[in-house]
Formats: C-alpha cells, structure tokens, sequence
C-alpha cells in the first residue's frame, strides 16, 4: 500500500493516518480475503513502524530472516506463528502481526486464541527479550498472566504516529527523485525540498521558492 498516497488525501481532522490504513486495509481484506493481508500489506507496515518510530533498524519479516540467525534461534524455515525477528544490542524480539476486521464505535479486542500458535512457537524457541503483539484492535487477550516480556502495540499506539514519522515510513527521503526540465538525470530530493512539495500539494498557493505562502 502507498503511504504517502494515503499522507497526501483529505481526511476529516479526527481521522488519524492509521485510521485511514486501517479502512483502506478492510477494502483489501474485503477484496482479496484475509491472505492477501496477512502475508502483505499489515506485515510490510508493522516492519515499516519497527523501522522508522521504534528506530530499530535490524528488522526482518519471518521470510527473509537469513539462516545462521534461524538456527541461532532454534527456528526452522517453515515455522508458524512469528512473523517479524528484530535485533536491537544482541537481543532478539520475536513479532506477531495481526489484523482483524474493525468495527467503529466499539472495542476490538484480539483474542487470545489467535495467539496460542505465537506464544506455543516463542515458548520452544529464542532467548527471546520480548514478545511483542502488533494489531489494529483496541487490546489483546493474552493467554494467562501478562509478564514483563509481553509487550503489545495496538491502534491506540499506531493512531499516535505523527506526520514526520508517517513520512519517514514512506520511505521516501533521500530515495524520491524528480527529473530535471534541463537534464534527463534524475536528482534526489531533500527532506526541505520533500517537504515543500508535500505543502504545494495541499495549497497551490504555496510559493515556488522556499515553501513560502504567496502574499
């Protein structure tokens, strides 16, 4: 999914950018199925969140975590229930996400049994820092008592990410390019450039140079 396309649409001003994933997520699932998400478009955000509002940069979805750091792990390639490996200081976090279809005006809650396959795999396996749960509900369930390793990030979190960090999430500075009237080079844009453009397109008032408003 685009998230800068997503930045850059009109939104009512209680509408959170996470919200306006989340409806966009359900148009997918309710599209595609639930696969089509569970193995795309959720997965991809929460490595994205990982990487850009926890600023944790050694992050792998459960595909592409390489094979000496499976077998450091005890994990096998064809295991179930982690979906995400983070390495943060030589300690290891094993991730699960979940989406689930959102229903406005009530608590959503991620039930437990849609963690027993996660908390069944962390419990064979690691030494795990922590078990961390990221979903689009409200709270979770957890299986018997909450300890200290069980960590959640849940909508309440996500609704949080502010515009800067929604950008940095786009993963567009530094690798955004446009190309020159004169040249047919391509040259990369600034984060002040980056942000100026993001300004023009909401006010065609903006001035051309330095992101000024016209008088």
């Amino acid at each position: 999914m685009d998230l800068h396309a997503l930045f850059l649409r009109p939104r009512a001003d209680d509408m959170s950018l996470f919200d306006l994933f989340v409806i966009e997520c359900q148009k997918l699932r309710d599209q595609h199925g639930y696969n089509h998400l569970r193995f795309g478009v959720f997965d991809d955000f929460c490595v994205k969140y990982i990487k850009h509002v926890c600023n944790l940069k050694n992050v792998w979805l459960f595909k592409d975590v390489p094979d000496e750091l499976l077998t450091q792990l005890s994990l096998k390639r064809h295991d179930r229930g982690i979906d995400i490996v983070v390495e943060s200081d030589g300690n290891y976090y094993a991730v699960i996400c979940k989406f689930k279809k959102w229903v406005p005006h009530k608590l959503n809650p991620l039930k437990k049994n849609n963690l027993s396959k996660f908390y069944d795999l962390v419990s064979r396996t690691g030494p795990w820092s922590q078990y961390i749960v990221m979903t689009n509900c409200d709270y979770c369930a957890y299986m018997g008592n909450r300890t200290v390793k069980d960590y959640s990030i849940t909508a309440r979190k996500f609704r949080k990410i502010t515009q800067e960090q929604w950008i940095q999430m786009c993963e567009l500075e530094g690798s955004l390019t446009h190309t020159s009237q004169s040249t047919d080079s391509q040259v990369a844009l600034t984060p002040e450039q980056l942000r100026a453009a993001r300004l023009a397109r909401f006010s065609p008032q903006v001035a051309a140079a330095g992101g000024e408003p016209a008088p």
